[in-house]
């Protein structure tokens, strides 16, 4: 480090950062967003202040995108790539499916449980999931009297889009275009691009994914695909680039100004992946306190949804806040078990793989 002079190269390979509290933040914002729809509630404007509590997702795009470009540049292999990769999603995945499936939905359907556990629906639902096929996923007769019926875990939706994003970062990497600037540069342009109005992916090409907030298009996908190659392209050019409070309140600046407009699709990209490495190298070291006995922020997201409709169906009526003091806990409690029995557990599995396979 120069002086008071931040430059992301100094502290990316230290282990002093925050990415563990901005990702368990951004699950929880993900949790929250989704209690005003979940309730049949619209989400306040409230002079837009609730547009940033909506880029739970993207934190997570930007924070992937930086993290994976790390891991592929610090063993380009992509047998082990791709098995580093599967053991941070798939494990904890097909349990939450399987406890979606065979838990959740036989406590809230309408329907006999002998009639619900011999419809395959089920069994289809638990397989999908778990192996990232994109769905709009309902289970027999499972809250169909909830004020957002019939939707099981608008969430995972996200999950087969992060997936290709590590698919092309294995792709770039396989044909030598992550290790050079212009190759990582050049992505990230096409992907913001696609993202920008100037092609209106979504006029063009029809998405059938629904989450939450209604049907996913191809230029919010894109949007992420952006991100996460914005995150990716940071990394790679990390000798170069500073951290900086003032560059990052010029960029919230610029962002907040361009959200509700056609123009965030470009503007986010361009920005949130630099505040988020701010925010996760020049916050404060306290913050490491709140995740200091693990990651539960996949746990949380996987889960959240699905609770929070049961919280739905439980209490008729509930409302959004009440839903989030209760579905919040509920959703932490899964996080902390999907890490210490499931993730951790499996991750550590890392360490066997071999160190040197054929690209």
């Amino acid at each position: 480090m120069r002086g008071h002079e931040v430059r992301l190269v100094d502290v990316v390979a230290t282990k002093a950062n925050n990415f563990d509290v901005l990702r368990l933040a951004a699950a929880f914002a993900v949790l929250f967003i989704h209690c005003f729809p979940l309730t049949g509630s619209s989400v306040p404007n409230l002079a837009g202040l609730a547009a940033p509590l909506e880029q739970g997702v993207p934190v997570f795009f930007a924070i992937s995108g930086f993290l994976i470009a790390r891991s592929w540049l610090s063993e380009p292999t992509l047998i082990t790539y791709a098995a580093k990769r599967a053991l941070r999603l798939i494990p904890a995945l097909v349990i939450a499916a399987l406890f979606t499936s065979f838990v959740i939905g036989p406590a809230f359907t309408n329907l006999p449980l002998l009639a619900y556990l011999t419809d395959p629906t089920p069994y289809i639902y638990a397989l999908r999931c778990s192996i990232l096929i994109p769905f709009q996923g309902t289970l027999p007769g499972v809250f169909v009297d909830n004020p957002y019926p019939n939707a099981v875990n608008g969430s995972l939706w996200t999950l087969p889009v992060e997936a290709t994003a590590y698919a092309i970062i294995g792709l770039l990497g396989g044909l030598g275009l992550m290790l050079r600037r212009w190759g990582a540069a050049t992505s990230f342009l096409i992907a913001l691009l696609l993202a920008s109005p100037l092609i209106n992916l979504d006029a063009l090409i029809s998405v059938n994914t629904i989450n939450a907030a209604g049907e996913v298009g191809a230029g919010r996908i894109m949007t992420l695909f952006a991100i996460f190659l914005g995150g990716s392209l940071l990394y790679v050019c990390r000798e170069r680039i500073v951290l900086n409070w003032w560059i990052a309140a010029a960029a919230a600046a610029i962002w907040y100004s361009a959200s509700g407009s056609v123009w965030i699709n470009t503007v986010g990209p361009l920005t949130i992946p630099y505040l988020v490495l701010v925010g996760a190298y020049r916050t404060p070291k306290s913050w490491r306190r709140l995740t200091r006995h693990g990651d539960f922020s996949y746990g949380v997201y996987i889960y959240a949804f699905p609770l929070q409709q049961a919280v739905a169906a439980t209490w008729l009526g509930v409302s959004t806040a009440g839903m989030f003091l209760i579905a919040a806990p509920l959703a932490y409690i899964a996080g902390a078990a999907s890490w210490r029995l499931i993730e951790r557990p499996t991750l550590a599995l890392k360490s066997r793989l071999p160190r040197k396979t054929l690209r």
